[in-house]
């Protein structure tokens, strides 16, 4: 009996598997898996951290054993260990690598998003403001309301994305624990560039002189 192991690929479930030895069971194809000491052969020079040059220098030994024990019997596919990972985690690192790159593009566009709506909103209530701030009201106060008004907006989107990709987490880890740092971080930053974006244009509005607006209508 064993324990629960990785066979094919990551993030396979967990398999049932009978092993038979090769005499009980004789089958076309094998594999053979090697340990390489930590030394390295003499006059081959180490990796740094004291690796062997190369562990795939074992193979032409491999062939000379195998070929010991059975001239007929090919050796082929010879392979590190970490070449075998590197293949198996190829289709997550290229969708990884995309998202690291489209990410910050998605936030730019989300902020010129939302900066655009805020202003023209901003700009159909420009008689507004300026009603406002000749009754004494202040720029502070007007600025606030309007990132108040549109990071609740925000904030409702916002949460139902965070509660979808949550749910879709969960579903694709398997109840796997989570990363706190990503599902924190990504609605902080989202909601700090949506600050940003919404204060600009209110800002901008409230500095306008009282008389000009007015005389827009």
């Amino acid at each position: 009996m064993a324990r629960n192991s990785l066979y094919n690929a990551f993030g396979e479930p967990p398999t049932p598997v009978i092993y038979f030895s090769y005499r009980d069971l004789p089958t076309p194809l094998g594999e053979i898996h090697l340990r390489a000491r930590p030394s390295a052969p003499s006059g081959r020079p180490e990796r740094p951290g004291g690796r062997p040059g190369g562990e795939t220098a074992l193979a032409p030994e491999v062939r000379r054993v195998v070929r010991g024990l059975d001239p007929e019997l090919p050796v082929f596919n010879v392979r590190t260990l970490t070449d075998h990972v590197d293949t198996n985690l190829i289709f997550r690192r290229v969708p990884a690598r995309m998202f690291a790159v489209l990410g910050p593009l998605l936030l730019a566009l989300a902020a010129i998003g939302i900066y655009a709506v805020v202003a023209y909103t901003v700009s159909l209530r420009t008689t507004e403001i300026g009603v406002r701030l000749a009754l004494g009201a202040t720029a502070r106060r007007l600025v606030g309301e309007f990132v108040g008004e549109s990071l609740r907006v925000i904030g409702v989107g916002a949460m139902a994305g965070w509660l979808i990709a949550f749910v879709v987490a969960m579903d694709v880890t398997g109840g796997e624990p989570l990363d706190i740092v990503v599902f924190g971080g990504v609605p902080a930053i989202l909601l700090l560039v949506a600050t940003l974006a919404c204060w600009l244009p209110a800002r901008r509005a409230t500095r306008i002189d009282p008389m000009v607006a007015l005389r827009q209508e």
